[in-house]
């Protein structure tokens, strides 16, 4: 049995839960609060069901939200000192894993991809996106320590 859309949103909803709970009861390592682990992923479900994506996107597309989210808090736990900025280099990388859930969803659709591949392109997309758009931020607005590449002078 394959699972429906109401049943991949309740695990989409199940995945973005997890990293405010952990927040909430571990502390939050990048000072950003609950209410912006809750709004980013809720934006991506929202915005994935907004498109109409096809099957399984949604959750591919929440983990993807979740993988970002948890990689930048991983980072500042290994930082030896705290730094208060680094949720700023997530925040503003946002609008490229937009445009990579939008595209990758109208690339699975025009596909009419499967239950897996659609997955794949929601994990993929909005990861590629958000990627992509933390190399231009990184590179112009602001400094990512290894992000950010070496200044010749």
């Amino acid at each position: 049995m394959q699972p429906g859309y109401k049943d991949e949103r309740v695990w989409a909803v199940a995945v973005s839960l997890l990293l405010p709970l952990l927040t909430a009861l571990y502390g939050d390592p990048l000072y950003l609060g609950t209410r912006y682990y809750l709004l980013v992923a809720g934006v991506a479900i929202g915005l994935s069901m907004l498109i109409k994506a096809p099957r399984m996107f949604t959750l591919g597309a929440a983990l993807a939200v979740a993988a970002t989210l948890a990689g930048y808090g991983l980072w500042a736990l290994s930082l030896t000192r705290p730094e208060g900025l680094l949720g700023l280099g997530h925040l503003l990388s946002l609008p490229g894993a937009a445009v990579g859930l939008v595209g990758g969803a109208l690339f699975a659709r025009r596909r009419r991809s499967a239950a897996v591949a659609a997955f794949a392109a929601g994990l993929l997309f909005v990861l590629l996106g958000f990627g992509a758009n933390q190399m231009v931020v990184c590179n112009t607005l602001m400094w990512c320590g290894p992000l950010s590449a070496p200044i010749h002078g």
